[in-house]
């Protein structure tokens, strides 16, 4: 009997064993690929893409990864990023400083890019009138204090055309292995897609905007419409006649400016005169020394047709060479009078 209840107690805690491997192998499962951060940061590129705004802030930008991705799109001016965390900003910031080939090619595209240091909660007037806000993975953190603050910040007061606020969907925890409560030990909440709404629908109504709900990170087959995506998004669109929206009680008499500086730094552009002016030095200084170089080498090689159209009496071979190194100096002394 001692062996049959042994036997009982293996066989069950065997059977115990392998369901949970089973659970934890079916969590396991929903690796996500690419992964979460990346998709979050893929849906507002492709936003960006289909919608072209020309100036654009990433609230809680942090270590500016989003930012460095959309500084490759020509259609966008101004490129802003927020953070509370100043050192975390400032540790990245360098990143998106031009490179060596934006100042060799410059193009006719005009980018400047501007990191602060600042806090949600609070207006600054450089802020207002944006085509486009996000806040990627940035509402949990706040207190619910703070999301009624951040409310009346972006959508009152920044009043952009477009928002994307992105935050986890609570309903979605059941599948991911080791989260008791909150997915971050730093989330002050995490909300349903129930909760998620009925904020976005009182923004829409205070503020004068209306909203799509969408999301990234799939659930496992069959389970999607159940718990709906990893990351819920909200994208909302600013509405015309504004009439009944809290916009209109905000006092802009004062100018704020409560957010720090951290960087700055202007794209070289043809559309700026001096750069443009430099370039067609280049290129003309380029043409006269080719050209130079050609004639030199027909010399070299015996080819004397197209030098005797130029010959004159008294060593005219030279003629070439010679135009070549004056239209040279001509422009190089042209150019260094501009600065002086």
């Amino acid at each position: 009997n001692e062996h049959i209840i042994n036997l009982t107690s293996l066989f069950l805690g065997f059977k115990t064993f392998k369901m949970k491997c089973s659970e934890y192998e079916t969590k396991m499962d929903l690796t996500f690929s690419p992964p979460l951060h990346k998709q979050r940061h893929q849906f507002v590129v492709d936003f960006v893409k289909r919608n072209k705004p020309k100036k654009v802030v990433d609230l809680g930008c942090g270590e500016c990864t989003l930012l460095k991705m959309l500084k490759f799109h020509h259609e966008i001016e101004l490129l802003v990023g927020v953070d509370v965390n100043g050192a975390k900003v400032k540790k990245r910031m360098h990143g998106l400083a031009p490179i060596s080939t934006d100042y060799l090619e410059p193009s006719y595209d005009q980018l400047c890019v501007e990191l602060y240091q600042g806090s949600v909660t609070q207006k600054d007037t450089r802020f207002k009138g944006f085509d486009l806000v996000t806040s990627i993975e940035l509402i949990e953190h706040l207190t619910p204090a703070d999301v009624e603050l951040f409310s009346e910040v972006v959508f009152g007061y920044m009043t952009p055309k477009m928002v994307i606020i992105s935050t986890p969907n609570s309903e979605f925890n059941i599948f991911m292995p080791g989260v008791s409560c909150y997915r971050h030990s730093d989330h002050k909440f995490e909300w349903t897609r129930a909760e998620f709404r009925s904020w976005a629908m009182k923004v829409c109504l205070d503020y004068g905007y209306e909203v799509e709900f969408t999301g990234v990170g799939k659930a496992p087959q069959g389970q999607q419409e159940a718990v709906g995506f990893c990351t819920q998004i909200g994208v909302f669109y600013q509405l015309g006649g504004r009439d009944c929206c809290k916009t209109l009680l905000v006092n802009d008499a004062e100018d704020l400016f409560p957010y720090t500086l951290l960087y700055k730094v202007n794209y070289p552009s043809l559309c700026d005169n001096n750069i443009l002016r430099r370039v067609l030095v280049s290129e003309v200084l380029y043409g006269a020394e080719k050209l130079k170089n050609r004639w030199m080498e027909e010399q070299a090689d015996g080819i004397c047709d197209a030098v005797a159209l130029c010959q004159t009496e008294g060593g005219g071979e030279e003629f070439l060479s010679d135009e070549a190194d004056r239209v040279k100096s001509i422009v190089l002394s042209s150019y260094l009078n501009t600065f002086v």
